[in-house]
C-alpha cells in the first residue's frame, strides 16, 4: 500500500511539474518571439580606419535586418542577418563606400526575472557567434599605389554572449531590450604586404578585436499573428592589432514579425 501510494505520489508530482514547465514555455514563447521578422531604419555611422587616413568619416547609413526565432521547451534560437551600405560617407571634400554585413546565431535560455514599474521583466541569456564582415572603398581616382590604398577589408568571426530582457507592459504591448558582445574572435585584416609583414589573420580578445550591439524598442501586436515594432539600435566595433579601426553607428528601425 505505501510503495503504490508513493508510486501515485511520484506521478501527480511529475505531472504536476510537466504542466507548470508546460505553462512557462507558453509564456516564454508569447515573449520571446517566434517567427520572422524585418526591420529597416536610418542611422548616423563613423568610421576611422588607420589603413586608409586617421581622419574620421561619418554620414547617414540605411539599416536592414531579417531575422528566424523559434522557441523549444527550454531555450530559444534567433538567427539574423544584417546589411548596410552607403556610397556617400564623407570627409570634407572626400567620399568613401562603405558596406557591412552580419550573421549571426543566438541560443538564449530563460535565467530568471526582474521588475520594472510593478511589471515582470524576463530575462534571458546565452551564446552568441557572428560573421561580420567591413568593406571599404574610397571615392578616388588614380592609379598603382594610390588605388591599393584606397581599399579596406575587415572581419570577425565570433564567440561571445547575448542578453535579451522583455517586458510585457499588456497583453498587446511589450517592451525589449538586448545587448551582445563578443568575447574571442578569429580576426582577418586587408593588408598592404610593401608595408607589413604581419600576419592578416588572428585570434583577438574583447579588448583587441570589440564587436558590440544594444538595443531598446517597444513591440505592439496588431494581430493575434502580426507584430509591429520601433527601436533604438547602437553598435560599435574595434579592432587594434593591425591599423587602427573603430566605427560605430545609431539607428532608429520601424519593422514587422509574423509568429508562427
Amino acid at each position: 500500500m505505501t510503495h503504490k501510494r508513493c508510486t501515485l505520489l511520484g506521478l501527480s508530482f511529475w505531472m504536476w511539474s510537466t504542466c507548470l514547465f508546460s505553462q512557462d514555455s507558453t509564456r516564454y514563447n508569447l515573449v520571446f518571439g517566434d517567427g520572422v521578422a524585418f526591420h529597416g531604419g536610418v542611422g548616423y555611422f563613423a568610421v576611422r580606419d588607420e589603413f586608409i587616413s586617421s581622419e574620421k568619416y561619418s554620414g547617414v547609413i540605411p539599416l536592414f535586418v531579417a531575422s528566424w526565432s523559434r522557441f523549444h521547451e527550454t531555450y530559444g534560437y534567433r538567427l539574423a542577418f544584417q546589411y548596410q551600405f552607403t556610397s556617400n560617407l564623407k570627409n570634407n571634400n572626400v567620399s568613401a563606400e562603405i558596406t557591412q554585413f552580419s550573421i549571426s546565431l543566438d541560443f538564449l535560455y530563460p535565467v530568471g526575472k526582474a521588475s520594472l514599474l510593478e511589471k515582470e521583466v524576463h530575462l534571458f541569456l546565452g551564446p552568441s557567434t557572428e560573421l561580420f564582415l567591413h568593406f571599404r572603398r574610397q571615392n578616388i581616382a588614380g592609379s598603382g599605389e594610390s588605388i591599393l590604398n584606397a581599399y579596406s577589408v575587415a572581419s570577425l568571426i565570433s564567440a561571445g554572449l547575448r542578453f535579451e530582457a522583455f517586458c510585457p507592459i499588456s497583453s498587446d504591448l511589450q517592451l525589449n531590450g538586448s545587448t551582445q558582445l563578443s568575447v574571442l574572435s578569429l580576426g582577418g585584416r586587408f593588408l598592404d604586404p610593401r608595408k607589413s609583414d604581419a600576419s592578416p589573420v588572428k585570434l583577438l580578445s574583447l579588448f583587441t578585436g570589440l564587436n558590440a550591439s544594444g538595443e531598446l524598442g517597444v513591440r505592439y501586436r496588431v494581430t493575434t499573428s502580426l507584430i509591429a515594432a520601433v527601436a533604438y539600435r547602437l553598435e560599435i566595433t574595434r579592432i587594434i592589432s593591425w591599423d587602427y579601426f573603430i566605427a560605430g553607428s545609431d539607428f532608429f528601425t520601424i519593422g514587422v514579425s509574423y509568429d508562427l
